[in-house]
């Protein structure tokens, strides 16, 4: 679905909501990618997705992945539609968010997976029951490399119909204008300092659900 169409429906039928993220956010995509690169090419620190993470932010930043051949696996991984359907899910994230959908409105996903994943991301949340809403990716003329920033824009543009999201990235909120009015609920493995208003900082999907009760009812 085309960006200035989502915000033209909802502007349409007066239907104001919230954005979700997927990786790190509803799926938990560095614990595959982990463990198939430890498989393909080991693993010499001996620690846990979720310890790359805290440790390099990124997967991409753990040094031993930074080989040409893992690289490319990565690649390969991140425009595969097959792949996306294997992603394990972050615990109980598919029943809060449809709590969540019952307070606000969940009005979209979005993400900087690339266009090419868009079915295989589309089966993935209908196979764990995630709310129905369009998928926002990012377009093929975007870099990878600039996909939070890419992410940040569509935000600020969707406001006010979509009032926020729920994201894992501190990147995005480095690439968020200083200007922007709506609210980023920050699921975070990795605890990022930045201090903004309107940034609510959540170490769990409960305090997610919380957090969203208090701000919009």
């Amino acid at each position: 679905m085309k960006i200035s169409d989502l915000k033209q429906q909802l502007s349409k039928s007066k239907v104001k909501g919230l954005a979700l993220d997927i990786d790190e956010t509803l799926s938990f995509t560095a614990k595959y990618w982990v463990d198939e690169l430890t498989r393909k090419f080991g693993n010499p620190e001996n620690i846990s997705a979720r310890e790359v993470l805290e440790k390099y932010i990124i997967i991409q930043r753990y040094p031993h992945f930074k080989n040409d051949k893992a690289q490319a696996w990565m690649k390969r991984a991140r425009s595969s539609n097959k792949l996306q359907e294997q992603l394990p899910i972050i615990e109980n994230a598919n029943h809060i968010v449809n709590k969540i959908n019952k307070i606000v409105p969940i009005v979209c996903y979005l993400t900087v997976r690339p266009d090419s994943t868009v079915e295989g991301t589309r089966r993935w949340l209908n196979k764990h029951n995630f709310p129905k809403a369009p998928v926002i990716t990012r377009p093929r003329n975007i870099r990878y490399s600039k996909g939070s920033l890419w992410k940040a824009g569509v935000l600020n543009y969707l406001y006010p119909e979509v009032l926020g999201i729920v994201d894992d990235s501190p990147y995005l909120i480095e690439n968020m204008p200083q200007d922007y009015k709506g609210t980023v609920f920050l699921y975070d493995y990795h605890k990022s300092h930045t201090k903004k208003n309107n940034l609510i900082y959540c170490k769990d999907w409960n305090e997610v659900l919380k957090n969203v009760k208090k701000t919009f009812t």
